[in-house]
């Protein structure tokens, strides 16, 4: 009897152990924005550059080492951030995935410079994650794929991956050691004008071709790209109806297999929820950039995340936000101070990451009680990287957040806005939504509350 019910123990801590989640991070970056030409004596009206001999400095205040959100990244900036991604988590990181527009925006070089560019950012992350593979995908302002991009990027990439890559900056990593793919597209290719091309129907069938596969084999899919699907009114967004739709058809239809879908572009920190028929079946998390952003509608401070997850099914289970006070580091003459802005499931009260709790979040942010005022201004404290830009967002620039998150058909979100803005014009509701003394005080009215 004592033998059987050892036996009996041994086999309940055997299963334990197969069965137990293994942990393992990654980090995602995006958007460096690298420019070598940026410099703290730049002028601020030649995108934080050294004016020519003819010219005065033209800018209006000191320009910090760190960068500022007027312009493009400095070397230093993203080397501050390759140091502290070092010290973080480093003997648990499994991949790093780096989602696009490595170089600046306003990058004025010939194509060997900015290919020197590149190579730059290619052997900081070579030395910052020395042990550990970098999945680069393309942004926008990054070249097409060549035979030279593809050779400064073989080390990371296995033969199969650099062919595809090769051809049409798209291709698939298979874990040897857990029934996870990664599945890395080039979203340029879902631009208007790219969108009818023989590269962009090669991806779509090469896309479908790797998902089933991934299905046959019993595989778990993370999808990584530069520009999620959907639209965003208050920033510029180039992928075709037609492929934006065919792309949010795909993730329905493969729904059961997707553990995750990974972009850029925004320079925010926002996400997005795929319905199928009204049901949340998939979800998209979008990073902020590493460079510093400042447009029209706000600005954002340089942002690095890092994810916790299930190595043998690559479930998501949490991720740290971290980020870096540009101004203050600017000031701060013992150097860049990045430090955690948040914990996701912790912030905003989930407990899990699925399509479904991300739908339930989405909807807390549709503004009405002062409890669903206080989630959005948290989320907007996110979305700008606890940047102080928050306070012109008004009902109208509200709901945008919600539909932007909501209808990635773009029809449905063009009708969600305008509906959002009918019924705000007949209530005249055109105040300010959020300020900061409105949080202050509903988090003080929540804390006597909780007090009575």
């Amino acid at each position: 009897m004592e033998i059987a019910n050892l036996v009996l123990t041994l086999t309940c801590v055997i299963s334990f152990t197969c069965t137990h989640a293994k942990i393992g991070y990654f980090w995602h970056i995006t958007d460096f924005h690298y420019d070598p030409l940026y410099t703290s004596q730049g002028d601020t009206r030649r995108h934080c550059r050294r004016a020519d001999e003819r010219g005065s400095s033209g800018h209006h205040r000191a320009l910090g080492r760190y960068g500022d959100y007027s312009c493009d990244s400095s070397l230093e900036l993203i080397e501050s951030a390759a140091r502290y991604m070092r010290t973080r988590h480093s003997e648990n990181v499994e991949f790093v995935l780096w989602t696009g527009d490595i170089t600046a925006a306003h990058f004025s070089g010939s194509k060997d410079e900015n290919y020197q560019a590149i190579r730059n950012m290619t052997e900081l992350l070579s030395r910052t994650f020395s042990s550990h593979f970098v999945f680069p995908v393309l942004g926008h302002l990054d070249p097409a794929p060549s035979a030279s991009l593809t050779n400064l990027w073989m080390h990371w990439l296995p033969l199969e991956a650099l062919q595809t890559f090769q051809n049409g900056g798209y291709y698939t990593i298979e874990q040897s050691h857990s029934k996870l793919r990664i599945v890395a597209l080039n979203t340029n290719l879902f631009s208007a004008r790219e969108s009818n091309s023989a590269q962009a129907t090669h991806q779509w069938e090469w896309l479908d071709s790797v998902l089933d596969k991934a299905t046959d084999n019993k595989e778990m899919v993370y999808i990584v790209g530069h520009a999620a699907p959907g639209s965003d009114s208050r920033h510029s967004y180039d992928v075709s109806s037609d492929a934006n739709a065919r792309y949010l058809r795909t993730v329905r239809r493969y729904a059961r297999i997707i553990a995750g879908q990974f972009f850029g572009h925004l320079h925010a920190d926002t996400f997005r929820v795929i319905y199928d028929n009204d049901r949340p079946v998939s979800w998209a998390l979008l990073a902020p950039s590493v460079s510093p952003h400042r447009d029209p509608v706000g600005s954002s401070n340089p942002g690095l995340r890092l994810y916790k997850f299930d190595t043998n099914t690559g479930k998501v289970l949490d991720y740290t936000q971290y980020y870096l006070d540009l101004a203050t580091a600017n000031r701060n003459a013992g150097g860049a101070e990045w430090t955690a802005e948040y914990n996701l499931t912790q912030y905003y009260g989930l407990h899990e990451i699925s399509a479904s709790s991300l739908h339930n979040l989405a909807d807390k942010l549709r503004i009405g009680t002062p409890q669903e005022t206080t989630v959005f201004y948290k989320y907007l404290r996110a979305y700008s990287v606890r940047h102080d830009s928050s306070e012109n967002c008004d009902g109208a620039c509200a709901h945008q957040h919600f539909c932007a998150i909501t209808c990635l058909e773009h029809l449905a979100y063009r009708q969600c806005v305008e509906a959002a803005a009918s019924a705000l014009a007949a209530a005249g509701d055109t105040a300010p939504l959020v300020t900061s003394s409105f949080f202050k005080l509903t988090v003080l009215v929540t804390f006597v509350l909780l007090l009575i």
